[in-house]
């Protein structure tokens, strides 16, 4: 054997060990959770709960997307209970991992962020709280939603930025305090999104009415002069309202991470996630009741927007990293040169390729989510809420007082379900049918 074939022999026996180290060591995009995406956003849940049904099928460094993604799909089917149970195990496994692994960053700066467990946005972070509480409320467990209220306040407490803005979460915390009983805090909460939210008058005659029932007299004055200066109190006053329909509706779907690349010279190269948000308009919500306009009030978030300023605000973080892990690979690139130069090319060629953007999210989130409330009166027979988005379906949600549920009749417009005597009844619609 000359001396060329033994060196080429161990150039190659270089590259492989890195290699297999590497392949070891990093995550790869999971097929199982793309195909059950792929089949809920096709209309076939069932299929995505089926592709779903193994968790071992799913690589552990994806664990979270795992519990996200059946969480959230278990709730759009109307399996309360079942949804609640992967996203509880969801906030449990953010609790256990949420510090920094000496291990998974030894895997990342040799591999890339792939490699790491994906512990979610903030933002997905405290969504994970949003539809825990829709359960709950849901099922009229209101002590357990209120629980999850305060678990969304803490998160929103440690992240900050731009989750203050997420008014669709803030909305759910308060609706949780007051479905509870606990009108002081839903009073702070509302409180929180009037300031968001300013010249109000949906909002300014739910804290009129909550300042009244807390004794907050120099309050209720407030709310009453705004509501009288905008011609409202008097309607407020002769109100007969003896419940409430509140409907969560979503629509569209939530934009995709992808991967963008800064170049440092012909050679090398840091790559970091990115969101392209595209700015649509969020849909319009009209609800009527027996035919006729009503006082409803919607109170909403764009979630794709949220999520990017939310990736935003680690950009900084993220990209010390990537200079960080550019310079090792670079120094571990020029050792293995040292010793022989044809393994430290390709070692460098290899370290290129690999640099890869962590672009996991979770992706069966809708683009805009809202909080609708229409009154009901003892005369209301039939609430029709109907959504128009760009590009989208025109969906309605027929609440009917004599009506059963009757799938396939309704299957065209929407759900009809009936209309009860509780003071709050919660109802979902979500709107995802491209035109």
């Amino acid at each position: 054997m000359d001396f060329s074939t033994v060196k080429l022999a161990r150039s190659t026996l270089w590259v492989w060990t890195i290699v297999l180290c590497s392949c070891t060591i990093s995550a790869c995009s999971t097929p199982t959770l793309n195909k059950a995406r792929s089949e809920f956003y096709h209309g076939d849940s069932t299929a995505a709960l089926a592709t779903l049904s193994d968790s071992k099928v799913v690589d552990s460094s994806d664990r979270l997307l795992y519990l996200l993604e059946k969480g959230l799909i278990l709730h759009e089917v109307g399996d309360y209970d079942a949804s609640t149970r992967e996203l509880l195990a969801a906030a449990k496994y953010l609790d256990k991992y949420d510090y920094i692994s000496l291990a998974d960053e030894t895997k990342a700066f040799l591999a890339n962020d792939w490699a790491k467990r994906y512990l979610g946005e903030y933002s997905e972070r405290l969504w994970i709280h949003s539809y825990l509480m829709m359960n709950f409320l849901s099922q009229g467990k209101y002590d357990s939603a209120a629980v999850e209220a305060r678990r969304a306040l803490e998160r929103i407490s440690k992240h900050g930025g731009v989750l203050e803005n997420d008014k669709f979460s803030r909305s759910l915390i308060a609706l949780s305090f007051e479905a509870a009983g606990q009108f002081n805090d839903a009073y702070i909460e509302y409180r929180k999104l009037a300031d968001q939210m300013p010249d109000d008058p949906s909002l300014d005659s739910l804290l009129y009415r909550l300042a009244q029932r807390i004794g907050f007299a120099e309050d209720a004055r407030l709310y009453k002069k705004r509501l009288q200066t905008a011609g409202e109190f008097e309607k407020l006053n002769n109100n007969a309202q003896v419940g409430e329909a509140i409907v969560f509706v979503s629509s569209g779907v939530i934009p995709r991470k992808f991967s963008s690349s800064l170049y440092t010279d012909y050679e090398e190269r840091i790559a970091f996630p990115q969101y392209f948000v595209k700015y649509t308009s969020p849909p319009t919500i009209q609800a009527l009741i027996d035919g006729k306009g009503c006082d409803c009030s919607a109170v909403g978030s764009d979630l794709g927007m949220l999520v990017s300023e939310s990736l935003s605000e680690r950009a900084a973080k993220l990209a010390a990293k990537s200079f960080a892990r550019r310079f090792l690979k670079e120094a571990v690139s020029e050792a293995i040169e040292e010793k022989d130069e044809l393994a430290g090319e390709l070692i460098r060629v290899f370290f290129y390729a690999l640099e890869q953007a962590d672009t996991r999210s979770w992706q069966s989130l809708p683009r805009y989510m809202s909080v609708v409330r229409v009154p009901l009166d003892e005369k209301s027979a039939v609430v029709t809420l109907s959504l128009n988005e760009p590009n989208t379906k025109r969906m309605v949600l027929s609440i009917d007082k004599d009506a059963e549920p009757d799938v396939e009749s309704t299957a065209k417009n929407g759900f009809a379900v009936p209309v009860t005597s509780a003071p709050l009844q919660f109802y979902k619609l979500r709107l995802t049918d491209k035109s």
